[in-house]
């Protein structure tokens, strides 16, 4: 839950009310027709969107796809002229909220931006590392979608779920025992969703506080549309864990398989792919990869920095950090000049991107470059963020002093 006060929660609350007081109408000369979403790039998530495409229009959907990254570093040129004759049309994120303001996009938070902000009235999204069984299309046209204008997944059921009384109350709501959505596929009718998708947007933007209770963005869909007693259709069938989580199997509503979800078997062309007993299509994906392996672009593994990313790697590199985790000390990281990091004795990887606002993040990953952490600089000289797994607990950094001395 957040580490916040009852002032805090209050001043969200009445951010909240506030946004719900003023929200404008439905633009209706911004957008027409149906259409996919697609977000991600960079070398990790590439190989699972050229993936995720070339199967789509392998099983003849004909859909526009709008492919949403973050910056010219997510997406160079050359990773374009690869998806560009699949009717990919690429939307650059950072460019767009020059016109459309928000104030974070760090990842997560990209997914109902990019949802709101697309050409499209009628969206279908679809995660990058998500793999169609069958042609999705027909599902603007079913009954479930057509009652509500919008359509989830459920999510697994597990013990321990992160949403909870408290996470409701944030939203000055009871809690509800409801299944909870997995959102690595969604529908959404703008026109008739626009407003649960603007507060969708707004819990997103301030993922600094809300992600402390959500798990990302997949329980912010859910509590805005029960924020504004908005109905939803949902999926009346679990998902299907295969190989121990790698893949959650996503069924239309006669229980017939549709999506495979590769939430921790994603696909790469730099290390050996996980094979999944009962993935369909796994051979013809992994010919495509071997396809993409052919065609890499260069410029993907650049570590050219821009001015600001130099910067902060100059105040980073070869310094030893002390940290603290959800308020205790948590050991000292030594940042490699590498991009490795050793903390308390276990090995990361740590990457610096320049956001849309010009200011560097220091993000911390997994040596699989699967990202844990979005640390911001404060004006006290400290970097801070929330992790994004295991409780979402703030993580501060801060130089270590010639002393060794710990900051306060």
């Amino acid at each position: 839950m957040p580490e916040t006060t009852a002032k805090d929660a209050n001043y969200y609350r009445e951010m909240v009310d506030q946004l719900l007081r003023s929200l404008p109408a439905f633009p209706e000369d911004r957008f027409a027709g149906r259409g996919i979403v697609l977000c991600g790039g960079g070398s990790l998530y590439f190989p699972c969107l050229w993936v995720c495409v070339r199967v789509l229009r392998s099983l003849g959907c004909t859909l526009p796809i709008e492919l949403w990254h973050r910056g010219p570093r997510e997406m160079p040129e050359e990773a374009k002229v690869l998806l560009q004759p699949y009717d990919v049309v690429f939307r650059d994120a950072f460019a767009a909220a020059q016109q459309f303001p928000v104030r974070r996009l760090d990842g997560w938070e990209l997914k109902p931006y990019a949802i709101l902000n697309s050409r499209f009235a009628e969206v279908l999204y679809i995660d990058a590392d998500n793999v169609a069984v069958r042609n999705p299309e027909f599902l603007f046209e079913t009954d479930l979608y057509r009652q509500t204008g919008s359509l989830f997944w459920p999510d697994v059921k597990i013990d321990g779920s992160n949403v909870t009384n408290a996470t409701w109350e944030l939203l000055d709501m009871p809690f509800r025992e409801e299944e909870e959505f997995e959102t690595g596929q969604l529908l959404i009718d703008k026109r008739r969703c626009w407003r649960p998708m603007q507060l969708t947007l707004h819990l997103n933007e301030y993922s600094d506080y809300y992600y402390t209770a959500f798990f990302g963005d997949k329980d912010t869909f859910h509590l805005a549309w029960r924020k504004l007693t908005q109905e939803y259709s949902i999926i009346p069938h679990r998902p299907v864990a295969l190989d121990n989580y790698g893949v959650l199997i996503q069924f239309d509503a006669e229980r017939e398989r549709l999506f495979q979800h590769r939430i921790n078997a994603k696909w790469t062309i730099t290390a050996r792919n996980t094979r999944v007993a009962g993935f369909i299509y796994e051979e013809q994906c992994l010919a495509l990869l071997r396809e993409l392996q052919a065609q890499w672009p260069a410029s993907f593994e650049e570590l050219s920095f821009t001015p600001a990313e130099q910067a902060a790697f100059k105040e980073i590199a070869n310094r030893i950090f002390c940290s603290r985790t959800g308020g205790e000390q948590a050991g000292d990281c030594l940042f490699q000049p590498d991009l490795t990091c050793t903390w308390s004795g276990r090995s990361y990887g740590w990457l610096l991107e320049e956001d849309k606002d010009g200011d560097a993040v220091l993000i911390i990953t997994l040596l699989n470059k699967r990202r844990l952490c979005f640390l911001r600089k404060t004006p006290e000289g400290r970097w801070e963020g929330h992790w994004r797994f295991s409780g979402q607990p703030l993580v501060e950094l801060w130089p270590q002093t010639t002393s060794g001395s710990e900051l306060t």
